[in-house]
């Protein structure tokens, strides 16, 4: 089995970057010719993406309901602390399934992984 880390960057609504990010993850997960691995770390502007409570009225797309796909697909999901405490975002605030990691988190996911994705 493949073992696959999405590490992302990019702010929820800014552009179409995170979107396409869990559209991928999405795919991996439900189109891949063997069963994969799949773990996402969400960093800087991205924490943002795993916060429940999302309105978007003008989109076609909730991030939120993207990210719950995933985890009820049991893919991990963790946020980088550092960059989730400098934007105020708590663990209270995250969609089910998601979680506050470390470096350390993301490190031990690095080394693991086949595959890494910096998106």
């Amino acid at each position: 089995m493949q073992k696959i880390l999405i590490v992302a960057h990019a702010s929820p609504y800014g552009s179409e970057k995170m979107f396409n990010t869990l559209r991928i993850a999405i795919a991996l997960k439900e189109f891949a010719a063997t069963e994969a691995e799949l773990k996402l770390f969400l960093m800087s502007d991205a924490v943002f993406s795993a916060v429940k409570g999302q309105s978007t009225p003008d989109l076609s797309y909730n991030l939120q309901q993207m990210l719950e796909i995933l985890t009820a697909q049991n893919v991990p999901l963790l946020l980088c602390k550092t960059c989730a405490e400098a934007r105020g975002v708590t663990q209270e605030m995250l969609v089910d399934g998601a979680a506050i990691g470390t470096l350390g988190d993301l490190t031990r996911w690095t080394l693991e992984a086949d595959k890494v994705m910096h998106i």
